[in-house]
């Protein structure tokens, strides 16, 4: 069975997730795609099907540290000489922050099904590497506005037509 963090302590929303939690997942999965890579001849089925899920855990874990942290990932290549672009409208970075968390969301939550698949492996902390539903807390209130305000709506009744 797996360890149970009694503590709950993975994050709620996209703005906390760290490069370290993120870490721990891949430092978790990454030896065990490995090893099932290896233990199979690399043109085989199985074989390749490990190492390309090692691959791709590999690149997220990467992604989602360079999102975090505001850097590119570790395998992408760019040109020494770039011009830099204009300063941002407030609206532009605004609307960059939204887009970086909900990427953020969308990796992290990829990776988390990922390693739900050993839930049972020891040092699997599914209780920590957990989903998150929203970008931050102001997103999860924005939310629950939205619901209250639908269930107020869908509770007026409505005066039947006259013919």
């Amino acid at each position: 069975m797996s360890e149970v963090d009694p503590v709950e302590s993975g994050p709620r929303y996209a703005d906390e997730l760290t490069t370290d939690i993120v870490w721990e997942i891949g430092d978790f999965l990454l030896p065990r795609l490995e090893r099932a890579a290896r233990a199979h001849p690399s043109d085989s089925e199985e074989g390749i099907t490990a190492s390309a899920l090692a691959e791709a855990v590999a690149t997220l874990v990467l992604t989602l540290e360079g999102t975090i942290t505001g850097g590119m990932p570790g395998r992408v290549r760019i040109p020494v000489v770039i011009p830099q672009p204009p300063a941002p409208s407030e609206e532009e970075r605004r609307v960059r922050a939204v887009m970086r968390l909900d990427r953020l969301r969308e990796d992290w939550n990829h990776l988390c099904d990922l390693a739900g698949f050993w839930r049972s492996a020891p040092g699997c902390h599914v209780s920590r590497w957990r989903k998150v539903e929203f970008r931050d807390a102001e997103h999860e209130r924005w939310y629950r506005r939205q619901l209250s305000s639908l269930h107020r709506e869908s509770r007026v009744i409505r005066p039947t037509q006259q013919e």
